[in-house]
């Protein structure tokens, strides 16, 4: 029979053990602070009818999601984000939540991009949404969720930028952009991150916007909140001034907060505040994005919800860890490895293991009495720090060897004593 290639698609990708446990710790970090403000999990299906996802993101958007006829001819989609699908969620299920709800959601997502660094096909979102309310205090809320979930990763120099949309629209419709051409117009700027200046100018012409120059050179922040929002005091300011007093009470530190008024968010269902996060270590664009939508649920219901959220940009997070070196050591799942010494250590190495269970110490047991060095060596690779042995000698005098792998120094206890000793080991760790 013909051997099938171990091949992945371009832009997925395998996560060897030790990955694993260090996407798990950053998730679980991730998760205690959304826990923490008061968010609660949901799951929401991979697979969906096409037409939940397509036509809420722009035609970028419909671009790069993933849509295919099922063997029953209906058409299916993956998920582009976790928004819409939210969404339709809170359509369906409204009845039961409590509002407003407050929600996250840790799930992949698919994009039909070109894989690149910081760019894949597949990918995890860590997602936060609050839905039914329109007060600014959700917008300050998620803000300082944002500044607190990167300082327990310990990320420095972070900036949270903030733009309104409503005062964007207010800009290009002063400037005599027509309505109709607005949503292609924020498009437009919201690659000026990617393009540069230049190139949003020349498109923005192209298009028969004359006066993109002076477009772009208001919409340019100043180098302070303050002088940017008095740039901008002939339009509406009252909801970014709104904003920024709810985040002086909340204590947010200003440096890492900045007005922006040319980030666009180029998806279209955004209304309101829009949020997207940058790092100056990162080589890669935002690592944190969202925004207030008004009228998303309205898409799946007669009942309207306005909501706000942000989605933290894991596989990027994880870049930048690995970047700036703020991994910590690998730990392994297990805190011990229990030898087989010999065939007639089989019982007691199984009775040993099974007290270390019951006692909540992570434990394995090698399967096999296999000679202790290739034990050893399974320990190693599996960077577990203790490693127990229990020979002739140490059984007839209900003792027990201990070994630590990183020194390789060996200490001999009591049997009775070794629960006590992995979990005073384990409580400092």
């Amino acid at each position: 029979m013909k051997k099938i290639q171990a091949t992945i698609l371009k832009g997925t990708r395998d996560f060897l053990p030790q990955e694993m446990m260090r996407r798990n710790v950053v998730i679980e970090i991730i998760r205690k602070t959304f826990e923490k403000f008061g968010y609660s999990p949901i799951e929401t299906p991979i697979i969906c009818p096409a037409e939940t996802i397509l036509g809420k993101y722009g035609e970028e958007g419909d671009r790069l999601t993933y849509s295919f006829k099922d063997r029953g001819g209906r058409l299916i989609a993956l998920p582009y984000d976790l928004t819409v699908p939210f969404a339709r969620f809170v359509a369906a299920n409204y009845q039961d939540l409590p509002f407003p709800f407050k929600r996250y959601q840790i799930q992949r997502v698919w994009r039909a991009e070109k894989p690149q660094r910081g760019r894949l096909r597949e990918f995890y979102q860590c997602d936060i949404d609050i839905i039914g309310s329109k007060s600014l205090i959700c917008e300050a809320e998620i803000v300082k969720m944002i500044a607190i979930v990167f300082e327990k990763l310990e990320i420095p120099n972070i900036m949270i930028k903030v733009n309104s949309r409503r005062l964007m629209n207010a800009i290009l419709r002063f400037y005599g952009v027509n309505q109709s051409e607005i949503t292609s117009i924020i498009r437009i700027i919201d690659k000026i991150t990617k393009i540069g200046e230049e190139a949003v100018v020349s498109e923005l012409q192209k298009m028969g916007i004359n006066n993109a120059q002076k477009i772009i050179e208001t919409l340019t922040p100043d180098d302070t909140n303050k002088n940017t929002l008095k740039k901008l005091e002939r339009y509406d300011i009252s909801e970014l001034e709104e904003f920024l007093s709810y985040c002086a009470d909340l204590e947010i530190p200003e440096k890492n907060l900045q007005i922006d008024p040319t980030l666009a968010r180029g998806l279209d269902y955004y209304t309101g505040l829009t949020f997207e996060v940058v790092s100056e270590d990162a080589d890669f664009g935002s690592i944190c994005a969202g925004g207030r939508y008004d009228n998303l649920c309205g898409l799946f219901s007669d009942k309207d919800f306005s909501g706000v959220g942000v989605a933290f940009g894991f596989e990027r997070i994880m870049l930048l860890l690995e970047k700036l070196k703020l991994f910590r050591s690998n730990n392994a799942p297990s805190q011990a490895l229990v030898t087989i010494f010999d065939e007639n250590s089989i019982k007691d190495a199984l009775q040993t293991y099974s007290k270390l269970i019951e006692a909540g110490i992570a434990a394995e047991i090698y399967f096999e009495s296999k000679k202790l060095s290739k034990q050893f060596k399974f320990a190693d690779k599996k960077q577990i720090p203790f490693v127990l042995i229990r020979g002739p000698e140490e059984r007839e005098k209900g003792e027990i060897t201990i070994k630590r792998m990183q020194s390789g120094k060996q200490k001999t206890i009591s049997l009775n004593q070794l629960v006590s000793y992995l979990s005073n080991y384990y409580e400092t760790q």
